[in-house]
């Protein structure tokens, strides 16, 4: 008697366990737990667009929710470039929602070599393509370039740089290149500027600003600012 009964409890058990895994996979086929909605939510810029974020994120209408996996997508979203953040969230019982901050272009830089690519304020590549003289941005030189999504070595400076320099000085600005003592900005009428080595060179930029005021550039060879509120001015009355 003992025997039947640990038997049929046995049974019972094996029947509960196949019947919740039953269930289980009947829910993950049921049309109630597909994905039914795609909400795509994108700022900082229109470089990509919704459908091409869902198509990163493999992420398909009618697929299952329980499928869905939030941290691959974001990894595979991660792979464009543009891409500075993204959170992909599940909304049961049926919604997608997909958030993605981009990445802006803050610079060209270009090599020795005429190799061009766009960076952001912290230079990482955008895309690599010829310089776009309608972008107004400031142009940066460096020694080599990596593919879009990684870091340009070696121009941090150059980044700080071009950050102090201020909308109505950069219509002047050529290109802004790296010296044994720090940085070089190129002018119209190649006219070079010495700011030196700094962290922030807003004083660097502002004593230029005042240079500026006082003369003509086509009479100037160049202008040493490196030293805050003793700017170098080097004349060559024959370019006036």
């Amino acid at each position: 008697m003992k025997v039947a009964v640990k038997s049929f409890r046995k049974y019972v058990f094996i029947s509960i366990i196949f019947v919740f895994l039953l269930g289980i996979y009947a829910a993950t086929q049921s049309e109630l737990l597909d994905v039914d909605e795609i909400e795509v939510v994108i700022t900082g810029g229109n470089e990509i667009s919704s459908d091409e974020v869902v198509t990163l994120s493999g992420i398909s209408l009618s697929q299952s929710m329980i499928s869905v996996d939030s941290r691959e997508a974001e990894s595979e979203i991660l792979k464009n470039s543009w891409v500075d953040e993204v959170e992909v969230r599940k909304d049961w019982p049926d919604n997608v929602l997909i958030w993605v901050s981009l990445r802006a272009a803050f610079a060209h830089v270009v090599t020795i070599e005429g190799n061009f690519a766009t960076v952001d304020i912290n230079g990482i590549v955008l895309k690599s393509s010829r310089m776009d003289s309608s972008s107004n941005l400031v142009t940066l030189l460096a020694e080599k370039l990596p593919v879009p999504g990684a870091k340009v070595e070696g121009v941090q400076m150059l980044l700080e740089a071009a950050k102090s320099i201020t909308p109505d000085l950069q219509k002047w600005v050529k290109i802004i290149s790296p010296t044994a003592n720090g940085v070089r900005v190129e002018l119209d009428d190649s006219v070079f500027v010495d700011l030196g080595a700094h962290q922030d060179f807003t004083n660097s930029i502002s004593d230029l600003k005042a240079v500026l005021g006082q003369v003509e550039l086509t009479c100037i060879q160049s202008i040493d600012v490196s030293i805050q509120d003793n700017p170098v001015v080097k004349r060559d009355n024959s370019r006036c």
